[in-house]
């Protein structure tokens, strides 16, 4: 496989040698609105090309929601759908073709076949569940690839040896939350009385912005107001990752990053506090932390937390694989009451996918940091109607 820094196209060839994929890049952006087509080409050596071969390439997408080790007595913890097809070799070449098909038609003549896909809607962004390093098989998430196979005289079942597989992604750049109608104001304010004790706390937490990028700091400002006879010894902020199964109901929560801080405290009855903390979000580097959902990027083989799934309408959120949601909590703990008395509130954010070129290491003056930043399978390509029971336990 090869690409250059100035025009990349990616290249891989059979383990025979006779096909070769060509493809200008790895990364498809959804701009909820529209998706970037796929327009590739691939190339057959002109003595493998025979009346009787036909050669497929189709976009196939997997959605893996449990364990390979748990797969027994066929049982298939996995859904795969084939979301475009096409016989290169029994369809006319188009009139319409990129700059990259075009030359390649002119130096390999009737041995280059060109093609073209569309993503349908409906199909979730490239994501990894990190599972434990002593953990075998594939992990759970969507996974997204090209297969390009040969057939001969109407067989079924293709050989690996004129066979490809070409992983891409189906990301959201970052600016796509900006034109989603889903737009969820930054802010809240809740007022809670305690138990067993006179008064209540006022607590408003708003977030400087409803999107930010993985790495990005997000700044979150607070404010609180003790109106009640009890002392306010603390206050933790914590950033979690939810995701769910479009068809499923079990929802499960992870924390992406968390801090607690006394600074300014304990909040006497009466007294008041504003302040301003930052948190980072951004998945745990060297280690890999269990269950958090993941984007490996394939330019750089770098982890970044998966994006919050957005939809252009709300009103139509169906969407196949999972959908990810973020929140930012904010609990206070307050001191000598009968009861664990505590004051929370959360705050919807926006994760979206970041651009290779962006780094966010700054730290902004006057704000607290949140310490610890630092082979192939042949199988059936059908939607299956009826899914298997699926829980994903709430942690």
């Amino acid at each position: 496989m090869s690409s250059s820094a100035a025009d990349s196209v990616f290249t891989k060839m059979t383990p025979n040698g006779k096909i070769t994929l060509f493809i200008p890049q790895r990364e498809f952006v959804d701009y909820l609105s529209w998706i970037q087509p796929i327009d590739a080409a691939i190339v057959v050596d002109r003595e493998y090309v025979h009346p009787e071969r036909s050669i497929a390439v189709q976009l196939v997408s997997t959605v893996r929601y449990g364990r390979e080790d748990d797969e027994v007595m066929g049982l298939n913890l996995s859904k795969e759908i084939c979301l475009a097809n096409v016989i290169v070799n029994k369809v006319p070449i188009s009139e319409h073709l990129t700059e990259m098909q075009a030359n390649l038609l002119r130096i390999y003549g009737d041995t280059c076949y060109p093609f073209h896909f569309e993503w349908p809607s409906g199909i979730g962004p490239s994501l990894t569940i990190q599972q434990p390093s002593a953990m075998k098989g594939e992990p759970c998430g969507i996974k997204h690839f090209i297969e390009v196979f040969c057939l001969y005289r109407g067989s079924c079942q293709p050989h690996k040896r004129s066979t490809i597989q070409f992983d891409v992604d189906l990301i959201q750049r970052h600016g796509s939350a900006e034109k989603s109608a889903v737009w969820i104001p930054p802010a809240v304010t809740v007022s809670r009385p305690l138990l067993l004790a006179l008064g209540r706390v006022d607590m408003e937490v708003c977030l400087e912005k409803t999107s930010v990028v993985d790495g990005e700091p997000l700044i979150i400002n607070i404010s609180i107001t003790n109106q009640s006879n009890k002392n306010i010894r603390g206050m933790k902020i914590t950033l979690t990752q939810f995701y769910k199964l479009s068809f499923s109901e079990g929802k499960r929560k992870v924390p992406v990053n968390r801090m607690e801080t006394h600074t300014g405290f304990p909040i006497a009855p009466g007294g008041t506090l504003n302040q301003t903390v930052m948190l980072v979000p951004r998945a745990t580097t060297g280690t890999k932390q269990e269950g958090l959902a993941v984007r490996r990027c394939v330019s750089s083989n770098v982890s970044q937390l998966a994006p919050s799934t957005l939809f252009a309408d709300p009103s139509h959120s169906d969407i196949f694989g999972f959908i990810i949601s973020y929140r930012v909590h904010v609990k206070l703990k307050v001191s000598q009451t009968p009861l664990k008395a505590t004051v929370m509130a959360e705050v919807p954010v926006f994760i979206v996918a970041k651009r290779d070129s962006e780094h966010f290491s700054h730290q902004p003056s006057g704000i607290e940091k949140c310490p610890g930043d630092s082979s192939i399978n042949f199988r059936n390509r059908r939607f299956l109607n009826h899914f298997l029971c699926f829980n994903l336990t709430e942690q």
